[in-house]
């Protein structure tokens, strides 16, 4: 055992000392000290001989300690992120109640205030979406899909509030081409979260996406007459000229790999 010490001690020498160092030294201590205890039931009785296989299991404990460090951090974090947000969220909309309240009292205006409550009830969720997000990705793949949809959602969460805002501000009938535009925000961040992620069907994505997204561009276009309602139809046809283009080079890139039926028979004969 004090020879487990020792080779801990040594190896974390120049690390400054903390709770986590001290639970790191504290679990592998015990750890190495079980599996010394495996080793006697299994019939060695040379104490030296035990300590240098145990210790040959663990030949990198200050590289373990790192890791066993950013986990625990991160652990921490996520723990006092979820406080945060289990205490913070419900006072912050209490908050934002009595901020709507006073201030309309004090300016006697109420009309668009509300989106004082609405800006942080959108904000919070976005939060604990976005917590989740980080929390599924973690995950198997499986789960993957979960986090897109958390992600979509606050894309939305946000074009929705643009869309009340802009229609308490400058009126709700200029409003209306934010639609399309959160559309297209929510297509274009789900191809970005599919290809950061490697999702397996993100290519697929983004043949179906393109024509999507270049169809809510001629509207908002359109829309501010920034291109006519008549022309402007042939940005449709864009967005599919660059699926073609899109599946071309990926048609050309498969082709450098071509099968040979001889070089299957040798790997298999090998």
């Amino acid at each position: 055992m004090k020879k487990f010490i020792q080779t801990i001690e040594d190896a974390c020498k120049d690390v400054k000392y903390s709770e986590i160092l001290y639970q790191y030294k504290r679990n592998l201590l015990d750890e190495m000290n079980d599996r010394a205890c495996d080793v006697r039931q299994a019939g060695l009785r040379d104490e030296g001989v035990i300590e240098d296989l145990i210790l040959s299991e663990y030949s990198d404990i200050r590289g373990d300690f790192d890791r066993y460090y950013a986990a625990e951090k991160r652990r921490k974090k996520e723990a006092l992120e979820h406080k945060l947000l289990l205490i913070g969220t419900p006072l912050l909309i209490v908050l934002s109640v009595a901020i709507y309240i006073i201030q309309g009292i004090l300016f006697d205006s109420w009309a668009g205030n509300w989106l004082i409550i609405v800006g942080t009830v959108f904000a919070m969720c976005i939060l604990c979406m976005m917590a989740g997000v980080r929390k599924i990705m973690r995950l198997k793949k499986i789960f993957h899909p979960i986090a897109r949809l958390l992600t979509a959602g606050s894309v939305m969460l946000v074009a929705v509030f643009i869309f009340l805002l802009c229609g308490v501000t400058i009126g709700w009938s200029a409003t209306w081409p934010i639609v399309p535009g959160g559309v297209a925000a929510l297509l274009i961040g789900d191809l970005i979260f599919a290809f950061l992620t490697r999702q397996k069907f993100a290519m697929i994505n983004t043949f179906v996406y393109l024509p999507a997204i270049f169809t809510m561009l001629y509207i908002i276009l359109a829309a501010f007459n920034i291109v006519s309602w008549g022309r402007g139809w042939a940005l449709i046809f864009l967005g599919i000229a660059l699926d073609a283009v899109i599946g071309i080079c990926i048609l050309l890139n498969n082709a450098k790999y071509k099968y040979k039926q001889e070089v299957e028979d040798v790997w298999k004969e090998n």
